[in-house]
């Protein structure tokens, strides 16, 4: 996530009284022009195209119900817009390391070391990565015979490596190297026809496209325009599946999104202020039969940057994959009104094809995100976060959506074991978006709070985030078929960050299989409940669980990655510091597998509250069955905040392990 999406002050909801009811929302489109068009005092021709986030040009539907719980707000689905290729580019691929050292080698135990901020400091192939927000995921590539095939792994803003499935080590090196290097992403785009993205501002996600047997590397930038800030979708994709080859290519495309992006109600429809635009955070990619599907948040930086909604967009994957010019890029938007803000829905996942077999002709994308707690267990209208300091704010909702014949369509509402959000705080007024709880060893356990309560976020203290307002990274969609009692269907495999504990405000992971067909959904596995499995969380209700990705293996195997940490022990011989840990939910279990320790951390983050927040978990497309993780942990704790350029400083200590392993094998 960024620093502006999410910065060590916070994000803070707004509260406002709200008279109506939720209701069905029609709007007569030529009657809402012209009162928009009066009340803004300008001509026709002022007034752009994203006057459609009020339903004014294009197609626009609406989600409304007699509401009487949960999410009462009147969200509105607008669109298409459209936003052109502004270019492509052809780039030739990374330069290999083709030395013994970067040649030979094995997994030492199913585990390899990943980008760290810190590699072959004192050498002249020395690389020290100047950036706090790790953001690190990874994307397998397909095995094929003769020839190679790798792991890639980002980390934000702007470095990737790939890594030998076979040999562990990392190829990629600056010309002529005989030491693998991280490399710079953004020479993929041109310099002269692409210039915003060049630029090494904002998140990314990768991911192998299965239909295409292609890497995927999905960027959103942020570009600078006589001092406000406009943003660019800029994604490229491998034109074969090894990355060790000279002859594979790189095709990246540049997408501006001035014209997909809605205009700030404080702009005056984008002529003033000091910002124009709804900030575009936490973006996400799938592949699907028709297209890549990408979402972001909508943020207001104009108001601490709270979410008022999401956008989802389609991309012309069939050209795209093949370097040919590719048609516009087509988007919708969800939006809340302004008085019901922030959006109890953001920050959703969208379906990417983790199966030998993808959806059936005409399957719809699909999208999923929790839904937040409203007021309407407080007895108000459920039209805004619920602030209850005593009684807990709970949600027994997911909300899924879709992408059809219709265009982005939704919500439907899944009801679900109610849950609260991870770190869930109505300690101060506004205070529901802060989602920063999780402790540390170094931090002052005197600052950990119960619910309701200040807990670390509001003391100077090292504290870290649960990112428990969302869905955490990857909804995988698997097409499975089996004989003798196996999984049979198409499933979606999501997780997010739950409160298990008031006292502390202890974290577990929330996790769920739904089966899906012709756009609708059914709970399949739904933890957290009486019956059923239970949440993953520590059976010694002492350490809290974070930053999970799940995944699901071709027998139906729910594999998790997950973080662990703790608060400090006085009387424990070794602390706990966050650790990476792996676990399997066999196929129509009630209970995990032994958990895997990945490794255990030696050291905190204690300069910054963010943390790997794109940690992933895939499965390899070679033989449905090997999950692949990635995690972020510390041997050092990072804690300087001066001299920041120099590694001594120890600003920067964070460090990334893959780790690669069956149902039931433990890594390998």
């Amino acid at each position: 996530m960024s620093t502006q999406g999410r910065t060590e002050v916070g994000r803070f909801a707004r509260q406002r009284s709200v008279q109506e009811q939720r209701g069905v929302l029609k709007l007569d489109q030529r009657q809402l022009f012209e009162q928009c068009q009066e009340k803004a005092g300008m001509h026709i021709t002022y007034i752009r195209n994203w006057l459609l986030t009020v339903g004014l040009l294009g197609g626009l539907s609406s989600f409304g119900q007699n509401c009487q719980s949960g999410d009462c707000q009147q969200g509105v689905i607008s669109g298409p817009t459209t936003a052109t290729q502004k270019a492509e580019n052809t780039a030739g691929n990374y330069a290999v390391c083709k030395s013994s050292s970067c040649q030979s080698g094995s997994w030492g135990n199913g585990q390899i070391e990943g980008i760290d901020a810190q590699q072959n400091i004192g050498t002249q192939y020395q690389f020290y990565d100047e950036d706090k927000l790790v953001d690190s995921n990874i994307a397998v590539g397909l095995t094929v015979a003769g020839m190679n095939s790798q792991v890639l792994q980002w980390v934000n803003p702007k470095y990737v490596q790939a890594f030998d499935k076979v040999t562990g080590q990392p190829i990629f090196t600056t010309k002529g190297g005989t030491t693998a290097l991280p490399e710079g992403v953004v020479g993929l785009w041109s310099s002269s026809t692409q210039a915003e993205c060049r630029n090494t501002s904002g998140n990314v996600q990768i991911l192998f496209d299965r239909l295409d047997n292609e890497f995927v590397i999905n960027r959103r930038v942020t570009y600078d325009v006589d001092g406000i800030a406009h943003y660019a979708w800029c994604i490229a994709v491998s034109s074969a599946s090894d990355l060790s080859k000279g002859s594979t290519k790189w095709y990246a495309y540049e997408y501006k999104l001035d014209s997909v992006i809605p205009c700030l109600p404080s702009s005056n429809y984008c002529t003033k202020g000091s910002a124009y635009y709804y900030y575009p955070d936490w973006p996400r990619i799938g592949t699907w039969a028709d297209g890549f599907y990408v979402t972001f948040d909508l943020a207001d930086p104009t108001y601490s940057y709270l979410p008022i909604g999401f956008e989802a967009c389609w991309l012309d994957r069939a050209d795209i994959a093949k370097g040919a010019p590719s048609n516009p890029m087509e988007c919708y938007t969800y939006m809340v009104p302004t008085a019901q803000e922030p959006s109890l829905i953001h920050s959703v996942d969208v379906a990417d094809i983790d199966s030998a077999t993808g959806p059936p002709n005409g399957e719809p994308e699909y999208f999923l995100s929790i839904v937040n707690p409203s007021d309407a267990q407080q007895g108000d209208n459920g039209q805004n976060v619920c602030t209850s300091k005593s009684t807990p704010c709970t949600s027994n909702q997911l909300a899924l959506f879709t992408w059809g014949a219709s265009g982005l369509t939704g919500p439907t509402f899944v009801t679900v074991n109610a849950y609260t959000p991870g770190c869930y705080d109505t300690s101060q007024q506004g205070s529901e978006d802060n989602t920063v709880c999780i402790p540390e060893p170094s931090t002052d356990v005197n600052d950990i709070g119960g619910y309701g309560t200040p807990s670390c976020y509001w003391f100077n203290t090292p504290c870290v985030d649960s990112l428990g307002d969302r869905m955490a990274n990857r909804l995988t969609y698997n097409n499975l078929s089996s004989s003798g009692g196996g999984p049979n269907g198409a499933f979606l495999t999501a997780a997010h960050v739950v409160m298990e504990s008031t006292s502390n405000q202890r974290t577990g992971i929330r996790y769920y299989i739904l089966q899906v067909a012709n756009g609708s959904a059914s709970v399949l596995v739904n933890s957290g409940g009486s019956s059923g499995p239970p949440d993953l969380e520590d059976p010694n209700a002492t350490l809290f669980y974070f930053m999970p990705s799940a995944a699901l293996d071709q027998n139906g195997n729910l594999g998790i990655t997950y973080t662990t940490s703790g608060a400090y022990c006085s009387s424990c011989q070794t602390q706990s510091h966050p650790a990476i840990n792996f676990d399997v939910l066999p196929w129509e279990a009630l209970s995990f597998d032994p958990p895997t320790l990945i490794i255990q951390g030696a050291g905190d983050e204690e300069n910054a509250s963010d943390w790997g927040e794109y940690a992933a978990t895939v499965i390899d497309s070679t033989d449905n069955l090997t999950f692949y993780g990635v995690g972020e942990y510390f041997d050092t704790s990072q804690t300087g905040d001066k001299n920041c350029k120099k590694p001594s400083s120890n600003c920067l200590t964070w460090q990334n392990r893959i780790f690669r392993t069956s149902s039931g094998s433990g890594p390998h």
